[in-house]
């Protein structure tokens, strides 16, 4: 497709984006001279499906002659909040539409990378969205597909929308009797859609407010008002309220959250008349922002490996001490969201680049790793374009002194094996490999700016760390000694804390494993995931004899899933012998000796095999595999294997998930709301430390603080038990239906089946 030449004029020439109405290309336009962005739709093969051949091209010609139209329409608007588009054709039957090329980021590479946004930022861009709605309704133009996607935050901050008339068009494409069609769905994304889309209602403009709802919905809390299957979103856009999002954040304030909840108005009657109502709305709450909240929520400047500022600081920004000391600040009422300066990140499409193909192999696991001695060490240079949050260190003046407060590092981890850190490919070292370091950067950045302020990064600066097992962690704090703690994806890493000046406090987001003295995890850890299993086989099924694929020694230890079964109820049984000593013919044998109702197969467990020799030996009842929370961390090859193994795993197997959500293809988007949240953790507890204390103090004043946080994050709230994983975190419980995992339910304090 690169290269390719439509009509002699637009030369394709790097794909930037794709989706279900076709792919977006940057293009050169040969005639002017200028770059510009091509979309590519796709409706052919719709149009002539159950069509004959005679009877398919009449109606391709009608649909192209549809797309001429709306094409005009969409080229008519305009606006600075609306991407223009230049120009429109057909070439070899496939219409394209030509639109000017954005320098920036789409709203949802913003909600990848930064999870949630400050208010007055979310605000900002939501009234942007309304003045190109409001320019778009005047002229009869109803976009039908707002969502973050179509949303492009340009390098000047202002928000642009895309792809008018394109929804309607395609949606014609699909044909008026869609939804009408048994099992379809309108045409659309499901998380954005109003109640009378479902409904089978005609709409009008306030069908665009209804999603810009859940987009500013997202913007705030950090995903959308209802998740979950399609089906199930779909019952919840047309019956349930969304939770109030003060609940989740509390920042948002009260003019704030009333107008998010009238945008989502079941009844159209019931939301803001008009885009210019809801603008005015918008305004209003954003200038009543308090002064804290403004400067708490606001923006940070980053710098990346070239050394140029890719955002711009707010006006009056508080200045973050260790301890919450800040210098005085500006006290006049918060600008207008319409004038609000605060400036997003702007950075260009990123290319994935197909890694090479390592040696295969499998993520330490819980056993190995407390075993074993694995310890951390930074393998890639700490210039790796991850250097602040924010300004450097000034001096200030204290009596006659002139004193540099000290800068704190934080260490941002990820694994060496899944980033290439020891394969210096040069396509996997610019690919993946940068993608994550710079996601987790953004991630914790995000999240400290939003507890801190904007200029945390005069505090405290990123360090990306990878694992190294011959490195000791007192050599990394003798190259760092003002790190303060680690975290990320820990999933190779086992700190050895035999002193105290080789104590490092550490917040796993990737891993669930938290023996280590100094070790917090966000996941939910064997334990919590065996009391989630007893609560699903409790409520939901008749088993309450179960028999745990594992060793008696492993599953009853005080922390193992056969003793988290039993504490709630179940009988359980367990092996007399290694599991990895069970040969596959000795599987029936087990279980008729055990007779149970249900089995349960840990991490280690082979469950394709296990699964296959159960059913084959006629057991019926639940068979539920321990979910691996590696699976959120891992890189494209480890994501491949896995999900050729899981392939062989029959329909009806059931897992648990502890992490949100399954991993999509944006490689630099998993683990990313379970990171914010240990984020937002750690921050809180920095804010805690004194102001004058040795590095090697604060660590351990920072490991006590870790264990007080109570903090909302972005799945729920965040507070840790020492030794334990994050409290009351939910787990997932999938199911493996048509070679898919399709999630059934969720286990918060009770189990809630996800309406299908």
């Amino acid at each position: 497709m690169r290269g390719r030449l439509l009509n002699d004029r637009y030369e394709l020439t790097e794909r930037i984006g794709a989706g279900g109405m076709g792919e977006v290309w940057r293009a050169r336009d040969r005639s002017l001279g200028r770059e510009v962005a091509i979309k590519l739709l796709v409706p052919s093969a719709v149009a002539d499906e159950g069509a004959g051949e005679s009877e398919g091209e009449g109606e391709q010609e009608q649909l192209l002659a549809r797309f001429r139209l709306e094409a005009r329409a969409a080229a008519s608007l305009d606006s600075p909040y609306i991407v223009a588009v230049h120009d429109h054709g057909t070439d070899d039957g496939t219409p394209y539409l030509v639109m000017a090329l954005v320098q920036g980021r789409s709203l949802d590479q913003v909600l990848r990378q930064d999870v949630r946004v400050p208010v007055a930022d979310a605000l900002r861009w939501a009234a942007d969205i309304c003045r190109a709605l409001a320019a778009a309704h005047a002229a009869g133009v109803v976009h039908r597909d707002i969502k973050p996607g179509n949303v492009m935050i340009a390098q000047d901050g202002t928000a642009k929308v895309v792809d008018f008339g394109i929804a309607t068009f395609v949606e014609r494409v699909a044909g008026d009797s869609r939804l009408t069609r048994t099992g379809q769905l309108p045409f659309g994304s499901v998380p954005y859609l109003a109640p009378e889309r479902f409904r089978q209602e005609p709409g009008d403009g306030r069908t665009d407010l209804y999603a810009l709802g859940c987009v500013l919905y997202e913007l705030l809390v950090g995903h959308p008002p209802f998740t979950g299957s399609a089906a199930g979103v779909m019952y919840n856009h047309v019956n349930d309220a969304p939770l109030p999002p003060s609940r989740a954040r509390a920042a948002v304030t009260a003019p704030v959250e009333r107008i998010v909840l009238d945008l989502l108005a079941k009844d159209p009657a019931d939301r803001p008349a008009d885009a210019g109502a809801a603008l005015e709305r918008i305004v209003a709450a954003g200038r009543g922002l308090s002064r804290k909240q403004d400067a708490q929520d606001s923006g940070v400047a980053v710098t990346d490996e070239a050394g140029v500022a890719d955002a711009v600081p707010q006006a009056h920004p508080p200045t973050v001490r260790v301890g919450g000391v800040q210098e005085p600040r500006d006290r006049r009422p918060a600008a207008e969201v319409a004038n609000a300066r605060t400036q997003p990140t702007a950075t260009g499409p990123v290319s994935k680049h197909a890694p090479p193909s390592p040696a295969p192999r499998r993520r330490s696991r819980k056993r190995v790793l407390i075993t074993a001695a694995l310890v951390l060490a930074v393998s890639v240079p700490t210039g790796l374009g991850i250097r602040s949050l924010a300004a450097p260190d000034t001096e200030t003046t204290a009596g006659d002194k002139n004193t540099t407060p000290a800068v704190y590092e934080i260490g941002v981890a990820h694994s060496y094996e899944h980033v290439g850190a020891r394969n210096a490919a040069d396509a996997y070292e610019g690919g993946e490999f940068k993608q994550f370091t710079t996601q987790q950067r953004r991630t914790v950045e995000s999240a400290f700016a939003e507890t801190l302020g904007a200029k945390s990064g005069d505090r405290f600066r990123l360090v990306p760390l990878a694992a190294d097992p011959d490195v000791p962690t007192r050599k990394l704090l003798a190259k760092h000694p003002d790190m303060l703690a680690v975290i990320g994806d820990t999933t190779d890493f086992a700190w050895v804390h035999d002193t105290d000046e080789a104590f490092l406090p550490e917040i796993a987001t990737c891993s669930e494993v938290a023996f280590a003295g100094a070790q917090f995890a966000i996941p939910p850890d064997e334990e919590r995931q065996g009391e989630a299993m007893a609560e699903y086989l409790l409520t939901q099924t008749e088993a309450r004899r179960v028999l745990v694929a594992e060793d008696t020694v492993w599953a009853d230890r005080s922390n193992g899933m056969g003793t988290a079964l039993r504490k709630a109820g179940v009988t359980v049984k367990t092996l007399k012998t290694s599991l990895s000593d069970v040969k596959p013919s000795q599987i029936p044998g087990l279980v008729d000796k055990a007779q149970p109702e249900a089995v349960v197969l840990p991490i280690a467990a082979d469950v394709a095999t296990w699964a296959e020799k159960l059913r084959a030996d006629g057991f019926s009842g639940p068979v539920i595999a321990e979910g691996d929370s590696t699976g959120i961390c891992e890189d494209s090859e480890e994501r491949a294997r896995a999900e050729a193994q899981d392939k062989a795993i029959p329909d009806g197997v059931l897992r648990t998930r502890n992490y949100t959500g399954e991993p999509g293809d944006n490689l630099p988007a998993r683990g990313n709301d379970e990171l914010y949240d240990g984020a937002l953790a750690l921050a809180t507890a920095l804010k805690k430390l004194p102001a004058d204390a040795s590095a090697s103090s604060l660590r351990h004043t920072l490991d006590r603080e870790i264990q007080n946080v109570s903090v909302n994050g972005v799945i729920g709230e965040v507070s840790f038990e020492k030794g334990r994983s994050a409290r009351e975190r939910p787990v997932w419980i999938d199911s493996r239906d048509d070679d898919a995992w399709t999630e059934i339910g969720k286990v918060d304090k009770k189990y809630e089946p996800t309406k299908r």
